[in-house]
């Protein structure tokens, strides 16, 4: 199944990643501006499909989520003028709009099956990589693709499994330790910045594929 996404920068967001980021007070109105650019650059889209029964637990899935070629291409145009900092907060933007997508992606799935989507299991991270072309022929993906090093485009793409949950309790929306989600009320605020924290040393698959090494310069 595809469906498209409308994902955004919800209120405080870019706030939040100033110091998530190590950006100054001062970089913040340019990092909303370059933000809008990447958001509107965006075309967010998500493909699921039922891979197996998982017996009176639900069914295993397959999930894709991309942002789409443009926010790939609004960063090259700034590497290319040499203009690093606006570079650098277009990959953090796309970082976060990315995030916001997959857990959109899963209250999406929640809309269609009735179910709760758990942990997502990130292809090489928890999943092995050789599960990729089993999801991508399953999927399908139109403009989405990977080669032989299993690095993705557009960058901006995650690739995971879930499984779906017949009660909330047991969704993704409640395993705070490996959440991204820090706006979820569901989440203290004092896991929310321990986990944070980790975060920022320790990036799960999902960012890395964002970042793809990118460093500040």
């Amino acid at each position: 199944m595809r469906e498209s996404l409308q994902v955004g920068m919800r209120d405080g967001q870019y706030r939040e990643m100033l110091a998530r980021y190590h950006f100054a007070p001062r970089d913040l109105p340019l990092l909303g501006q370059v933000g809008e650019l990447v958001r509107r650059a965006a075309e967010p889209e998500l493909y699921w499909d039922r891979i197996s029964e998982q017996g009176e637990q639900g069914e295993e899935l397959a999930v894709i989520v991309t942002l789409g070629a443009g926010p790939d291409e609004l960063q090259n145009r700034y590497q290319q003028r040499e203009r690093l900092s606006e570079s650098y907060m277009a990959e953090c933007v796309g970082m976060e709009l990315l995030r916001n997508a997959y857990e959109q992606a899963a209250e999406r799935i929640h809309e269609r099956t009735d179910m709760w989507p758990s942990a997502f299991a990130f292809v090489g991270e928890q999943e092995p990589f050789a599960r990729m072309e089993e999801i991508f022929r399953l999927l399908a993906p139109q403009g989405v693709s990977y080669n032989q090093a299993y690095m993705l485009t557009p960058k901006k793409t995650a690739v995971f499994l879930t499984e779906l949950r017949r009660e909330r309790k047991d969704s993704y929306c409640h395993i705070c330790a490996g959440c991204t989600n820090l706006s979820c009320r569901n989440r203290e605020e004092r896991e929310g910045r321990r986990d944070a924290a980790k975060t920022q040393g320790n990036l799960t698959y999902g960012y890395q594929r964002i970042f793809g090494g990118w460093k500040r310069e």
